[in-house]
């Protein structure tokens, strides 16, 4: 009954609305966005493997072990401890022409303009983040969940866009239209692939499937079948650093991975980078001129700009090129992509 509860209430908080972030400004003004340097709270990220050693304490010995990431996959009871916060937060990212990408706080409305608003549900730990020589210090939050993204394009002045109440409302009135995807982080079962929704136009039916959705895939996390590996999911700056989330990305030490399992990272890495550019397509009835209009800094980041090679074509698609397993464009290895 307590999980019942907590899925619905939880639920609610998404539909209604996201906790006021109050710390990000005293009293912020609606449609007011920080750049990322002002921004004090978490920044979700695109979900990164990462290898840290965590102290756990153990039952058995009533002692403190010290375990790798990969350590803590191989007991589910391990990584339920290690994983003892749960919560619902929400951020939107204004996406302009400005160097900085700009945030707003829960309680936001928007301008007219291109939005991308992230609804997160995780099962969560807070690691701080130390870079080797005293660099660039921050936090993490390292967890298992679920995300909805909605990409949008506002069509008039004050639409609420911090809500999924409000998004389905203000695509009822047509002053919106985007996509909303549900994606689920760190958390693996045949049962779940099976209640993953495919991105949709936003409406009011389709942000009722997408919530359906969370909360059946929610109900799995305990499941005997449902294998966790905790991923990095936001990213918080230190406030008495100045290093931006991604030089932060940068002094995260990542596992050490195969021949064959850098190859699979890749696809997925790719593949992501593919439905983006769909999403983009869609929320915008053309394809971006550049990989950079996509806003998916992180993403790109963990491909490498310098393995991919995107031209648009003159009838309105695109091709994009990627560096295989030896790095270098223009060789043989090379993968193709287009539409």
């Amino acid at each position: 009954m307590r999980k019942g509860i907590f899925i619905t209430t939880a639920l609610s908080l998404l539909l209604i609305s996201c906790a006021s972030q109050k710390e990000n400004v005293a009293n912020p003004q609606p449609g007011s966005f920080l750049l990322e340097s002002q921004f004090k709270d978490f920044i979700p990220v695109s979900p990164l493997e990462f290898e840290q050693t965590v102290v756990i304490f153990n039952d058995v010995t009533h002692d403190f072990d010290t375990l790798t990431v990969k350590e803590l996959v191989a007991d589910k009871k391990l990584i339920l401890k290690f994983l003892p916060n749960e919560t619902v937060f929400a951020t939107v990212r204004k996406n302009d022409s400005e160097a900085e990408a700009k945030f707003g706080v829960a309680a936001v409305t928007a301008e007219r303009g291109s939005y991308t608003v992230t609804l997160d549900y995780a099962k969560f730990t807070t690691l701080k983040i130390l870079q080797s020589g005293g660099g660039c210090a921050g936090y993490t939050k390292v967890g298992v969940g679920l995300r909805i993204t909605a990409q949008i394009v506002t069509m008039a002045a004050n639409v609420d866009v911090s809500s999924l109440f409000g998004l389905g409302l203000a695509a009822k009135t047509n002053q919106l239209r985007g996509q909303l995807s549900v994606d689920v982080i760190g958390m693996e079962s045949s049962k779940i692939t099976d209640l993953i929704t495919l991105p949709v136009d936003i409406s009011e039916a389709s942000i009722q499937t997408a919530l359906q959705s969370m909360s059946a895939i929610k109900s799995k996390i305990y499941d005997p079948e449902t294998n966790l590996f905790p991923q990095i999911v936001a990213i918080k700056r230190s406030p008495s650093q100045n290093c931006s989330v991604f030089e932060i990305l940068n002094s995260i030490e990542l596992p050490t991975i195969s021949s064959y399992d850098r190859g699979k990272t890749d696809g997925q890495l790719m593949g992501a980078l593919m439905r983006s550019i769909d999403k983009f397509r869609a929320a915008n009835n053309r394809f971006p001129n550049s990989i950079e209009e996509l806003k998916e800094d992180n993403l790109i980041k963990m491909i490498g700009l310098k393995k991919l090679d995107y031209k648009t074509t003159p009838e309105g698609g695109f091709t994009l090129l990627f560096a295989g397993g030896d790095g270098t464009l223009y060789t043989p290895d090379d993968k193709k992509y287009q539409r």
